[in-house]
């Protein structure tokens, strides 16, 4: 234990788990929009601010360290652990270590940067961290105890908290908190694009959960002349439609946990731009499609009257049940009695039949719509976190 009289203090009662931890990852996009519906972007913050947000419930003496501590040190920085990032200590941890066995990989440990071992409330210590190797973390400064196999192992961050909590009280001894904190220092993660690509722009092709419902809408760039005396006028600016899309994604385990935030980093907000797929089975193929054949019969879905090769409603992503992915611009498209048939750039390659294809969909070249994600943390990062996002399409007349 080291509460010591001026020093920055950590907040030392672990969140409810029932409730999960959101961590939010704000970007900040300056996005100059014009008419027609294209927009000039610029970056202006080099990483995202991050915050946590994670609920207490305290008793006894945990709530009346809690209360003495934001009494306190409520408007001052605090150390906060990373509560998704714990493990714990597989062997006892011996006095006068300089290393810690453990998993870094990861997690949110880094070199210059401090770690928490904690057991209690009241049975904890700071340590420095020198260097992050792997499977172990390098100590400026040995132990001075014997930590047991079990002890809850940390990353640290300075941060403050957002607003004052509020305490809900149940009786004179418990109640609950919730806690929202702002780390106030960079956090910088490996950004990581998916590799897949269609003329010369990223597709992202992490597939979303449907296990919830999906929202999908158009938007369009309208403005309603209405003087209350005559007809109202009606201008669409950007004379076509915006599709805006969400996305759940699941994350199990170390490893998809950090796929899922290097995708986030990558993405930075609204700045990138890349190809999404709608997920829908938005064509239904008739028949057969022959390796060297450049048509594609499909059942008749209005595509011939109302897609006529579009913008971001030309681009296809053929699917088939073994995995194998196949992307293509549809180039012409004539009815046929009850089908149509779409002529595309290039032949597949391979013969496909039609009973092997698991869906065709658009390709929809997007932006995320908002430079805000929350990460909704459900366990640690061994466990499940989820993160529900959305895609709006951009003007797409020169790819």
């Amino acid at each position: 234990m080291s509460f010591v009289t001026g020093a920055t203090p950590i907040w030392p009662v672990p969140p409810d788990w029932a409730d999960g931890v959101r961590e939010t990852l704000d970007w900040l996009t300056n996005y100059l929009p014009a008419r027609n519906g294209r927009a000039q972007k610029r970056e202006l913050r080099q990483a995202p601010r991050r915050s946590i947000e994670f609920t207490v419930i305290s008793d006894e003496q945990g709530r009346r360290v809690a209360d003495a501590i934001l009494n306190d040190a409520g408007g001052k920085y605090w150390l906060l652990p990373i509560w998704h990032d714990v493990q714990l200590l597989s062997s006892p941890l011996a006095s006068g270590s300089s290393l810690i066995t453990c998993a870094p990989a990861g997690r949110d440990f880094r070199a210059d940067g401090q770690a928490l071992l904690w057991n209690a409330i009241n049975d904890w210590a700071v340590l420095d961290v020198d260097e992050v190797v792997e499977g172990a973390l390098v100590l400026k400064a040995s132990t001075t105890r014997t930590w047991p196999a079990g002890t809850r192992l940390y990353p640290l961050r300075l941060a403050h908290l957002v607003e004052q909590p509020q305490e809900t009280t149940w009786t004179d001894e418990s109640g609950t908190r919730s806690i929202q904190m702002l780390i106030d220092e960079p956090c910088d993660w490996t950004a990581a694009l998916p590799t897949a690509t269609y003329r010369g722009v990223t597709v992202l092709e992490m597939r979303p959960d449907q296990g919830d419902d999906l929202q999908q809408t158009y938007t369009r760039l309208q403005e309603v002349v209405d003087v209350g005396t005559d007809l109202v006028t009606l201008f669409d600016w950007g004379g076509r439609a915006f599709r805006e899309a969400s996305v759940t994604w699941l994350a199990y385990g170390v490893e998809a946990n950090n796929e899922l935030r290097s995708l986030l980093y990558g993405l930075r907000g609204r700045m990138q731009t890349l190809w999404v797929p709608t997920w829908n089975n938005d064509l239904k193929v008739a028949n057969d499609i022959s390796a060297t054949t450049t048509h594609i019969t499909v059942e008749w879905a209005g595509y011939t009257v109302f897609g006529r090769m579009q913008p971001n409603r030309r681009d296809i992503r053929i699917e088939l049940l073994d995995g194998t992915v196949f992307y293509r611009r549809i180039t012409a498209s004539q009815e046929d009695g009850d089908s149509e048939v779409l002529t595309v750039d290039s032949a597949l390659g391979v013969l496909v039949q039609r009973l092997q294809i698991r869906q065709v969909s658009f390709l929809v070249l997007a932006e995320q719509s908002s430079d805000t994600a929350e990460l909704q943390h459900d366990a640690d990062i061994e466990g499940l976190t989820h993160l529900t996002t959305s895609f709006i399409g951009v003007r797409n007349d020169d790819i």
